[in-house]
């Protein structure tokens, strides 16, 4: 089990997604989203699979590959914050990342798969880190944040987009 972090693990602005981490088995809340993704995006009527809420926003399957690449972008902070990397990992910059891709050539379905590997790649690595890894701290965007708090930020995160995703995408 992996404990929650304490607040003094991470920056202040991840509260927003660590607060929205039920309980303390984060490794039981990241295996249940690969399934609560699936079941949410399965009804999604292709016809929608574009759609987006208002002019400027992210379509669907936007939101779902930026959820993909922030995924990535923790899980990799993890690991190298694990494995002692002295380097301080760079900002993310989603709306850079986002200009440089296109999910909307994309399927639904595709993306929803993709999410799970990435996520089942993601829960492997947690789940064979020693507790003395979880306690490491690197940094990231100038900030210092240990390998727990990443695990929790990609649940957290995640919760948040699919929360969203609820309220203005599949109204």
């Amino acid at each position: 089990m992996i404990k929650r972090p304490n607040s003094t693990d991470y920056p202040e602005f991840f509260n927003t997604y660590i607060d929205l981490v039920k309980g303390d088995n984060v490794l039981k809340e990241l295996e249940k989203q690969i399934l609560e993704m699936q079941f949410i995006l399965s009804d999604v009527p292709e016809e929608r699979e574009d759609y987006t809420y208002a002019t400027g926003k992210w379509t669907l399957k936007e939101v779902i590959g930026h959820i993909i690449d922030t995924e990535r972008v923790m899980t990799y902070r993890a690991l190298s914050f694990a494995r002692c990397n002295p380097n301080p990992q760079p900002g993310f910059d989603p709306d850079m990342f986002m200009k440089n891709v296109n999910f909307n050539k994309r399927t639904l379905y595709d993306l929803a798969h993709e999410f799970g590997i990435v996520r089942e790649s993601t829960i492997l690595l947690y789940k064979n880190l020693s507790a003395e890894d979880l306690d490491k701290v690197g940094v990231a965007n100038n900030w210092k944040m240990t390998v727990r708090s990443a695990a929790y930020v990609n649940v957290g995160h995640a919760t948040h987009h699919l929360n969203f995703i609820k309220a203005k995408y599949l109204i």
